[in-house]
């Protein structure tokens, strides 16, 4: 077996495997911190040990080594004497089969993450790196941090978790906890679409499912965002892998009946407050992208209420850049005041750059406007988003190349 064949089967298993995997060894050795640092060494060791044979039971494999791991931690920490009855016997190890019709263990996973005894802004934070998966940088670059400091609060957060105590429990138990479940499924998503990420079809699968088992205002609000954005993917990136704006798009080529289960999910979604009308305004601006015949005919009276609502929820820098951005797309004029407010908050966010060199084309300043896409070019980190903007760079359009599907984190 080469080493590359080895890379493959073990991002398969960390796919497929990952949250059933870290959520039996937490209920094994009761540690949320030394659990996940046990079974991202296994699998490093698997990258190792696998390049010469692929062990008959893979899973089994990385979970033996993950527990021998804990267990040499937890003699280190003196505290294997009270957990001997948690060890589990070798042959105890092989993966148990879920029963058919099984919630998957994501979900009870994010439920366990967004435990109350960590802080509002942790819960998401762990929820992300401990079950999704999102790499430490992706997470701050998407809460506009430095990727030093996401990483010591998501330390903290695992250290308070370890305190706590946390306890396997069901999500059904849980229902207060579901939007910052919704939370945390949003900006994953999100960090994948931006990245033009396979992983948005999972993503987009397991917010459905959430919403199905476990009916929230926020995750139905959520599943119905996400579906809106997600029926439009195969029309989003051209032969070329360029981003296409929302006008360039071959409307034809989006999923209609992806759209209309959307639309009629959308339909009876009820006007609320907090995190889950967040969310539904966001989706009415999706919806009113998918019934528009082209971007010409787009409701966009209909799309300025939905931002008045948001910014009645709350006055957010990003909900703001998503405002300005659909005036661009729209080619609406952009005031300067609010350029200038937007760059003054997210200094260094690239779609902010984009934004202002849509209002110095508006002004006549074309050397100005194609010297802020440069910059913008520079700090993009997503490679079809640069692409797009290199052919804005190239071309005399004025439209300004955002796209989005659903909303950072607030």
């Amino acid at each position: 077996m080469s080493v590359e064949d080895a890379e493959r089967a073990v991002a398969a298993l960390v796919r497929e495997h990952w949250a059933s995997l870290l959520r039996s060894l937490i209920a094994y050795s009761g540690r949320v911190d030394l659990a996940e640092d046990a079974l991202a060494t296994a699998c490093e060791r698997a990258l190792e040990a696998w390049g010469t044979e692929l062990p008959a039971h893979p899973v089994a494999w990385i979970r033996r080594v993950a527990q021998r791991l804990l267990i040499d931690e937890l003699r280190h920490e003196q505290a294997l004497a009270r957990r001997r009855h948690l060890v589990a016997r070798e042959d105890s190890a092989e993966p148990v089969e879920a029963a058919p019709g099984a919630i998957d263990d994501r979900i009870e996973m994010l439920w366990l993450a967004c435990h109350p005894a960590l802080s509002s802004e942790s819960r998401p934070l762990l929820a992300l790196r401990f079950v999704l998966g999102v790499p430490t940088e992706r997470i701050a670059r998407m809460f506009l941090v430095s990727t030093a400091t996401m990483a010591a609060r998501i330390t903290r957060a695992k250290k308070r978790a370890a305190a706590a105590g946390f306890a396997s429990t069901s999500s059904r138990d849980s229902p207060e906890r579901s939007d910052d479940v919704a939370r945390a499924l949003s900006v994953a998503y999100a960090a994948a679409y931006f990245a033009d990420d396979t992983s948005t079809d999972d993503l987009v699968a397991l917010v459905q499912q959430a919403a199905l088992n476990r009916p929230h205002p926020a995750l139905d609000a959520l599943d119905v965002l996400i579906s809106l954005g997600h029926a439009r993917r195969h029309a989003r990136v051209d032969a070329d892998g360029r981003l296409l704006t929302l006008a360039e798009q071959d409307r034809s080529q989006w999923n209609a009946s992806e759209l209309t289960a959307a639309l009629r999910r959308y339909t009876l979604l009820v006007p609320g407050e907090g995190y889950a009308e967040e969310l539904r305004a966001y989706a009415t601006i999706e919806a009113a992208h998918a019934v528009a015949p082209d971007i010409e005919r787009t409701n966009w009276a209909l799309i300025d209420a939905a931002h008045d609502r948001l910014a009645q929820l709350g006055d957010s820098p990003l909900d703001r850049l998503e405002r300005a951005a659909g005036r661009a797309i729209s080619g609406r004029p952009i005031a300067r005041a609010d350029v200038d407010r937007l760059r003054h908050e997210l200094p260094g966010h690239h779609r902010v750059l984009v934004v202002g060199a849509h209002l110095l084309r508006q002004e006549g300043d074309n050397l100005g406007a194609d010297e802020l896409l440069r910059q913008a070019i520079e700090l993009c980190e997503y490679q079809h988003e640069r692409e797009a903007l290199r052919h804005l760079l190239s071309s005399d359009a004025t439209e300004v190349a955002l796209d989005r599907a659903t909303p950072q984190c607030r």
